[in-house]
């Protein structure tokens, strides 16, 4: 009785509402705009795609993801599972734009498209095309029809790389109320770590939450093999340089850290600075701009130009990160002063120092980098200007911290082959 009451609220009133909402805001934001245009294709993708598929590969699994982020840190386990099952297909589906347009194709990915409106009946038309083996979401993104229909066509339903922190909204009423419904639903639970099955067993309401560890381990250490082998910048820019890379940055970030940066710059002007923003926009690469004046600084896009002098490369394209993280010597990671922290792993795999700002409680990894003396979290721009100044000037101080970082992800590696096996296990009804 309360799944049905749920379910009408949810397609009655509430959804309606928010459909109503969303196309109001892509009136005037790009984003949402593309996003709601993307979705409107779906059924027709979906129906183009299954219509090419032969007997042989009707094994479908359907993956769904909120970000670019949530899909990244699964690669290892779409890989691992178009190993195993090499007649499978894998449908990867995401909420947003950032996640659609940026990952075009991936290894073991036979098709990349929007999650459907989460309404009754696209969400039923979706899944009767397309009648996928399993549906696997990532992290946290549960959509309440995807859900309620995959359980009526008898499909298989996981949580996987399942995080959820103490303070989630999704744990406190009336969220948790109306949620727990939908997350025992949950044909598997697969957490990363020990409190998170936990926290996910009280949403649930079940005591059948898995903790198998975390892809994201396995996705840095192959990212980072991966990214040895590329060269994204001229050699004679870093080399025999001490190199300061900090990713992922908001304008929250730089707040402190240009400060910072001018500061340690004044005291070794040779140090090279790399800034990747995590939204390279005309506007904020502009603004960085504007911080900078008096250091000879250069983007990426005009490195060419630029003498091996430079102090500052501003970073104006997307997907080199991982890159730069090989080439630093110590890493900052942006969000921390801002809403969530980004990927602390990224750099902490190159067995570098890790440092950020005090918004990380969101990321487990952080915490257990904090607990393993890998990464030092900041309190503002003055802490900041000390850190900085300390990794720089004690190499022992700086390899120890580094060591720490590498040594916990080599310690937390393997979550992919585990997942894969509770995944098929459950499917074989063991």
């Amino acid at each position: 009785m309360i799944q049905l009451l749920l379910f009408l609220f949810y397609n009655l009133l509430f959804f309606p509402v928010l459909f109503i909402v969303y196309h109001s805001y892509a009136l005037f934001r790009p984003k949402y705009r593309k996003g709601i245009l993307g979705r409107y294709g779906v059924i027709k993708a979906a129906e183009k795609f299954r219509n090419h598929l032969d007997n042989a590969s009707r094994d479908l699994y359907l993956i769904h993801c909120a970000s670019m982020g949530e899909f990244e840190h699964l690669k290892p386990f779409v890989r691992r599972l178009k190993e195993r099952l090499p007649k499978s297909r894998t449908v990867v589906m995401f909420f947003s734009p950032s996640g659609y347009e940026n990952v075009k194709s991936a290894p073991g990915v036979d098709l990349i498209i929007y999650s459907p409106f989460d309404w009754w009946f696209p969400v039923y038309r979706f899944l009767r095309i397309l009648r996928p083996k399993a549906l696997l979401i990532a992290k946290y993104d549960v959509w309440p029809n995807l859900m309620w229909f995959s359980v009526w066509r008898k499909i298989p339903r996981f949580l996987v790389n399942a995080t959820l922190y103490d303070r989630s909204s999704r744990l406190k009423w009336p969220l948790r109320w109306l949620l727990r419904p939908v997350y025992g639903l949950f044909d598997g639970i697969f957490a990363i770590s020990e409190k998170d099955r936990q926290n996910f067993d009280q949403l649930s309401g079940k005591k059948t939450t898995l903790v198998v560890g975390d892809t994201k381990y396995d996705q840095v250490v192959f990212r980072s093999e991966e990214s040895r082998k590329k060269n994204v910048l001229p050699p004679e820019i870093h080399d025999n340089r001490m190199v300061f890379v900090a990713g992922s940055t908001w304008p929250e970030d730089e707040e402190h850290l240009i400060p910072a940066i001018r500061h340690y710059l004044e005291i070794s002007p040779e140090t090279l600075v790399i800034i990747c923003p995590h939204e390279p926009t005309a506007a904020h690469l502009a603004q960085l701009e504007n911080g900078l004046g008096g250091l000879a600084f250069t983007r990426l896009s005009q490195i060419e130009n630029s003498s091996a002098q430079l102090q500052v490369l501003l970073i104006d394209r997307i997907g080199v990160l991982a890159n730069l993280y090989s080439l630093a010597d110590v890493a900052y990671v942006g969000g921390s002063f801002k809403q969530n922290i980004h990927n602390v792993l990224e750099p902490a795999v190159y067995g570098i120092p890790v440092l950020f700002g005090p918004v990380n409680q969101n990321s487990h990894e952080a915490q257990l980098l904090k607990n393993c003396g890998g990464a030092i979290e900041i309190s503002g721009t003055a802490d900041l200007q000390s850190q900085i100044e300390k990794l720089f000037s004690d190499a022992d101080f700086r390899q120890q911290t580094g060591a720490a970082a590498q040594k916990l992800v080599a310690e937390n590696r393997g979550a992919t082959d585990q997942m894969l096996d509770a995944v098929m296990k459950k499917l074989s009804g063991e």
